[in-house]
């Protein structure tokens, strides 16, 4: 995981998955602190599951310097109104697919075909042949939870889609790259 914030999901997926074991990497140790006091359900899994490691450190750094390999990542540190664009490049997800086996799942907050969403799914589709997005339901304020999941190999289709989710399309852009990213190109 690339983004903890309230670790909402590595706790669930530790919960479901009894044999799972989870890297939360989050860049703010006072973030960890709030989630482990204040939420008790994330605080719980925080101070008690062994499966579970916490990594105080910026996410490009960790997946550029990390020797490790993972099953999967779930990029859950976007939202329209605070982007660390130097996560949502193509060259961050070139490195993820040299030390990632399976999936990545990116969890992002935008605009129904929003500029952060489409370009994202422009770096996805580059990089992987198989990329679906799925769309929560649009607030008030215009946004939407935009889920985006890439992968090396055909994904099995979900029995359903949880709460109101539904697949959507998004318009073809232009990957953000080091050189070309999200800062400034809205």
């Amino acid at each position: 995981f690339v983004g903890g914030g309230g670790y909402t999901l590595p706790s669930q997926l530790l919960s479901m998955r009894p044999l799972a074991r989870a890297v939360a990497v989050e860049i703010d140790p006072l973030i960890t602190a709030v989630a482990k006091e204040n939420l008790p359900w994330a605080g719980s899994v925080i101070r008690n599951n062994r499966r579970l490691e916490i990594v105080h450190a910026d996410g490009r750094r960790f997946i550029n310097e990390t020797e490790r390999q993972f099953d999967a990542v779930v990029m859950d540190a976007f939202s329209s109104g605070s982007v660390p664009a130097h996560l949502v490049t193509l060259e961050t997800y070139q490195r993820l697919r040299e030390i990632v086996a399976g999936p990545i799942y990116v969890n992002l907050i935008d605009k129904p075909n929003g500029r952060l969403a489409r370009g994202t799914q422009a770096i996805l589709t580059q990089l992987y042949p198989h990329v679906t997005v799925v769309m929560g339901p649009v607030s008030a304020r215009g946004y939407a939870n935009i889920i985006l999941t890439a992968s090396p190999t055909p994904l099995l289709p979900l029995d359903r889609m949880p709460g109101e989710f539904t697949d959507t399309t998004l318009a073809a852009s232009r990957p953000f790259t080091d050189n070309r990213g999200w800062i400034g190109h809205r």
